[in-house]
């Protein structure tokens, strides 16, 4: 599988499409998977790598509290979408609404999803983390 990689910014269409890079387009070939992410964000997963997130999800035991809390967060807000045949992502409106979408839009690849962002939530967010970042005073363990 391709690994998704860069920070590209868009306007949204009337529509609530994106232009996706042609670098990502033959990742997303068997369909889009979105859902909602953390922090404010849309998770964007390749069919492939939906499956394994999907696997992973299933695998925690129904009779815990929050594990069928996050599966139904994750997959009640999922929907399936294609590629049109000139790469447009079309966003669905109910999964624009809950984060806030309107006109600009940030798409961030983060190795085997795409987070995508309303331009303002994603420039607090990067500003808030990238002098740790680059301080290395944020590590990828989470300590």
């Amino acid at each position: 599988m391709a690994e998704l990689l860069g920070q590209h910014r868009y306007q949204l269409d009337s529509k609530g499409r994106i232009a996706l890079p042609a670098k990502f387009r033959e990742a997303f070939a068997d369909g889009v998977y979105l859902t909602l992410g953390q922090d404010g964000c849309l998770f964007a997963f390749p069919a492939e790598e939906w499956r394994r997130r999907g696997d992973e999800v299933r695998a925690r035991p129904l009779s815990g509290h929050e594990a069928r809390a996050y599966a139904r967060m994750f997959f009640g807000s999922a929907e399936r979408v294609d590629l049109d045949g000139q790469g447009r992502l079309v966003i669905p409106q109910r999964l624009r609404n809950q984060i806030g979408l309107a006109h600009e839009v940030v798409v961030i690849g983060v190795s085997e999803r795409l987070d995508i962002w309303e331009r303002g939530a994603w420039d607090r967010y990067e500003q808030t983390f990238s002098g740790a970042y680059a301080g290395g005073t944020l590590a990828p363990d989470g300590s």
